[in-house]
């Protein structure tokens, strides 16, 4: 397990960085268990299920533009708040009161200051969450499918 796993927003989530290769990314952490090509965009998203990691590509040979991962990281923090040692609406709460303007699409709750998206803090089964680290742009702060996130 990749450990700490500490979310630098816009740059790394442990040793994985947003804009490396695939071919440092494997090299760093082996092939991936599975791997698939979007139908509809240029990206490319490879899984490593021991890691709990779902990193998405920006092409075939392109550059880490998300790092998504679940609860199984279970040492994960990001400005200090470890993200999976409490009850998710508590650590939802903490983080987008400390984002200061936390928005919502489609179940996603996406905190531009820490650059993440968060999913499934607010339900019964505490091991569906997930995070997902995010490059610049990847978002648009004023897409107006983003709405205010309910506190």
């Amino acid at each position: 397990m990749l450990s700490p796993f500490i979310i630098t927003p816009y740059v790394s989530a442990g040793p994985v960085t947003l804009g490396m290769t695939r071919t440092q990314l494997h090299a760093l952490l082996g092939p991936p268990d599975s791997s698939r090509k979007s139908r509809f965009v240029p990206k490319v998203t490879d899984r490593w299920l021991a890691e709990d990691l779902t990193i998405t590509l920006s092409h075939d040979a392109g550059s880490v533009v998300e790092i998504g991962f679940g609860s199984d990281q279970s040492e994960a923090e990001v400005a200090g708040v470890r993200l999976f040692d409490r009850v998710g609406p508590d650590v939802y709460r903490d983080l987008c009161r400390a984002d200061g303007a936390p928005r919502e699409d489609v179940g996603f709750t996406v905190l531009f200051k820490f650059g993440i998206t968060l999913d499934g803090f607010l339900v019964a089964e505490q091991d569906d969450r997930a995070v997902t680290v995010f490059a610049k742009g990847s978002w648009d702060e004023n897409d107006a499918r983003l709405k205010p996130a309910k506190l």
